[in-house]
């Protein structure tokens, strides 16, 4: 089976657009989504339909949440705060009901994969520190020991992290466009994000697995940024959120 792994769209509608007309090209069976399907952009409607007609799995993020008012703003900072709260104001009944059904990760799905949008412990944990990493390959060996592949999102940076070695030590693969799996060890892949890449790269990214060759592959993709801008400009949202896509950052 091909997956599309796609994650932390953020309300951004031009960059989701041009991910789906690239999957669209791709032989791929399903479409995963790990998360904050809303928040920062100007299309919290639009993105959510379309996330929810084309993927077959999806877990919540911590923006959706934000957005729909399950967890509170304070932690939040204030770009991020006005903007969920712009977004909540923005989403339509069908969309806020959608959002607030979304199932918490960890999911488990069939050959050996598995979907959270922070960590497999924890749904807002970054998976940035070693101890993250180190907990979650714990959390596998505890609960799912047949993962091959925990998806997650919420970092918004592209990796592959790959247990290797008698002392199963991590092993960092960064922005890397493909990696071969190996059967038997377990990978913590971030596609990072469609909506608001930080990786200092302002194509929209996403990930393809194939289940059968064991090949993952990050894909980097052109999208109209400058319309999105203009979009976020025009809503009143934070200029900080127009300029940082055209940096990638």
């Amino acid at each position: 089976m091909i997956l599309a792994i796609i994650s932390d769209i953020h309300s951004n509608k031009e960059a989701l657009n041009a991910v789906l007309a690239t999957i669209a090209a791709e032989p791929v069976d399903t479409i995963l989504c790990l998360g904050d399907i809303v928040g920062y952009g100007p299309d919290p409607n639009d993105c959510a339909r379309e996330v929810l007609a084309r993927c077959t799995s999806i877990v919540r993020g911590n923006h959706d949440k934000a957005v729909v008012g399950l967890i509170d703003l304070e932690w939040f900072n204030s770009v991020a705060r006005e903007a969920a709260l712009w977004n909540r104001r923005k989403a339509s009944d069908e969309t806020l009901g959608a959002l607030r059904t979304l199932p918490k990760g960890p999911v488990e799905l069939d050959d050996g994969v598995v979907i959270c949008h922070g960590t497999p412990m924890d749904e807002d944990e970054y998976m940035l520190s070693s101890t993250a990493v180190e907990e979650s390959y714990r959390w596998i060996d505890d609960q799912q020991p047949g993962t091959l592949c925990c998806f997650h999102g919420h970092s918004h940076l592209p990796m592959v992290i790959e247990r290797v070695g008698p002392k199963k030590q991590a092993k960092v693969h960064r922005n890397g466009s493909q990696v071969r799996l190996r059967p038997g060890s377990a990978y913590l892949i971030n596609p990072g994000s469609v909506g608001q890449p930080r990786d200092g790269n302002p194509r929209a990214s996403f990930g393809i697995f194939d289940s059968k060759s064991l090949v993952y592959r990050n894909l980097r993709v052109a999208y109209p940024v400058a319309e999105t801008q203009r979009k976020i400009l025009a809503a009143g949202l934070p200029d900080e959120l127009a300029f940082r896509l055209a940096e990638g950052r």
